[in-house]
């Protein structure tokens, strides 16, 4: 397992659920801004948040919104990088003002072929991937995992990996793709959006040995 694997969390909602993961030293903690989860956050209410933590980056989650929207959002509030988890285009890519997460989504169709022709077509205009299941209508969150042998070796460019991941399984998830990153979000909650704590911190310890924190 490498020692260096990053970790961001997710769907954060409350001040306290983001201190607390400040406090462990994770590296990105997640904000959505698409209104239709059930983690969405006001981006007046993300920005008082970002203001009181230091440490980690902060991230916005977008999903097929309004270039406009996302590039003022992520300036008002204090963002460090943009995900895009929707069907946001090269072109669109090219117009964020900051640096960009691209979600590639790995549904029961994806072939290894698809995934890669989707890849190749941003490989020049962001900065990260992440691959992440989706399942229907719902763009992350799900809980679920995904067969991580078919995103192996698909892109030299830095990834996160998400996608039901858990403490159970994170080890291996690394062992198998040495991620730059890996995302969780449901599977440390009470409910959406509002973390348990413990859960977290188990989490976080299992990534990252103690004694490097």
């Amino acid at each position: 397992m490498s020692k260096s694997t990053k970790i961001k969390i997710c769907g954060i909602t409350n001040l306290e659920d983001g201190r607390f993961a400040s406090g462990l030293f994770v590296d990105y903690l997640g904000f959505i801004f698409y209104n239709k989860s059930p983690r969405f956050i006001e981006p007046a209410k993300a920005g008082a948040i970002i203001n009181w933590l230091e440490g980690p980056e902060k991230v916005g989650v977008f999903v097929n919104q309004p270039l406009d929207e996302v590039n003022a959002t992520a300036k008002e509030t204090g963002l460090d990088l943009v995900q895009l988890h929707g069907n946001e285009t090269p072109e669109y890519c090219e117009l964020i003002e900051k640096p960009i997460i691209k979600a590639i989504h790995i549904t029961l169709d994806s072939t290894k072929k698809t995934l890669q022709e989707k890849i190749d077509q941003y490989n020049d205009v962001v900065d990260f991937f992440l691959f992440d299941t989706k399942v229907g209508d719902q763009w992350g969150g799900t809980g679920k995992t995904f067969d991580w042998d078919i995103v192996k070796d698909l892109t030299s460019k830095p990834f996160f990996l998400s996608g039901g991941l858990n403490s159970d399984n994170v080890k291996e998830a690394i062992d198998t793709l040495d991620p730059y990153a890996v995302d969780i979000s449901s599977s440390i909650e009470e409910e959406p959006g509002l973390k348990d704590l413990e859960k977290m911190e188990i989490f976080v310890n299992t990534v990252k040995p103690v004694e490097l924190i």
